[in-house]
């Protein structure tokens, strides 16, 4: 079993990820905290196909689990508002920090572009 561990994915908080809970449900989220003794995962649940599940922290085995690419924040202000809003409900105070200068910054570079 240690063997298997090492071929995984290292997983760090923060990580986007996809997969399934134990119980089967398609998630999307991002790692809250990795156990690489047992193999599991937290996650903090974005979306899912079972509405209860979404805004929750669920745990499941690391095999169920892929990494996703990071989103593109400078990109998309409704997104960045809505990743504000779940590190004030998860109370991080140092992404919300983090998020705000993006969202600051996108809005500077938004208001020097003037149309003619």
């Amino acid at each position: 079993m240690m063997n298997q561990l090492h071929q995984q994915e290292q997983y760090q908080k923060g990580d986007w990820v996809k997969g399934k809970s134990v119980h089967d449900e398609l998630i999307h989220g991002y790692v809250e905290s990795v156990n690489n003794y047992l193999g599991t995962i937290k996650v903090f649940v974005l979306e899912c196909d079972n509405p209860e599940t979404v805004g929750k922290v669920i745990e499941t085995f690391q095999n169920r689990i892929s990494q996703l690419e990071e989103p593109n924040f400078e990109q998309d202000e409704s997104f960045l508002l809505n990743l504000i809003e779940v590190a004030l409900i998860t109370k991080d105070k140092e992404w919300f920090m983090e998020l705000s200068a993006q969202l600051k910054e996108l809005r500077n570079e938004s208001e020097e572009v003037v149309p003619c």
